[in-house]
């Protein structure tokens, strides 16, 4: 009798083995099937699978960051530019992360007066942020959603000259609204302040 309990219980402890063998594996292959693919940052986000996390691998994005300044002629622009990672995004119906540069920026005239600014801490109170980077030409193309009734919108380069310098152009698709539908519209027209001349701007480190 007391063989036959030592039989039952080793069988049913094979038993119990068993199940939870097959309970670790299935837990494996579904968190493999889950887990999210990483990519690098040269990466066309037109056709990434859902969940995927475009990655800044190399860290082409470090030396962007920091506060960058240009005088031009009437007016001190200063950029803030700060990395951001895994930045939750939607492309159509496709959920994505994404290594970022967001950009803040403050200008302000001659005499210190401020005639815009958004830098402040909030890194999700930006109007500037990157959308692809270009290795070989050392290039971080930004998107621009413009000013007040999107005013402006456009794409930015910046591509680092050296650690202390780095060339900004801007090309707006616009720099003035006529459009009188626009709410609160001024009655000289709305026109953006971020500089698109010269064609290259160079920002110093700060």
């Amino acid at each position: 009798m007391e063989q036959q309990h030592l039989i039952l219980a080793k069988k049913q402890f094979m038993k119990t083995t068993y199940l939870k063998t097959l309970t670790i594996i299935f837990c494996l292959v579904l968190y493999s099937c889950q887990a999210q693919q990483i990519y690098p940052l040269l990466t066309d986000t037109s056709n990434l699978p859902n969940n995927s996390y475009v990655k800044d691998l190399d860290n082409e994005y470090n030396s962007f960051e920091g506060t960058w300044k240009s005088n031009l002629n009437d007016r001190i622009v200063t950029l803030k530019i700060t990395k951001v990672l895994q930045k939750p995004l939607q492309k159509l119906n496709i959920s994505y992360y994404l290594d970022v540069l967001i950009v803040q920026y403050s200008i302000q005239d001659n005499n210190g007066n401020i005639i815009e600014n958004n830098i402040s801490s909030n890194l999700n109170d930006y109007k500037i942020i990157s959308t692809v980077y270009s290795k070989k030409a050392q290039v971080a193309k930004l998107y621009y959603e413009g000013g007040k009734c999107q005013v402006g919108w456009g794409g930015i380069s910046l591509k680092m000259i050296d650690s202390a310098h780095l060339k900004w152009n801007y090309q707006p698709e616009s720099t003035v609204i006529t459009n009188k539908n626009c709410p609160d519209y001024p009655a000289g027209g709305i026109k953006i302040n971020l500089p698109d001349e010269p064609a290259d701007i160079i920002f110093t480190k700060q």
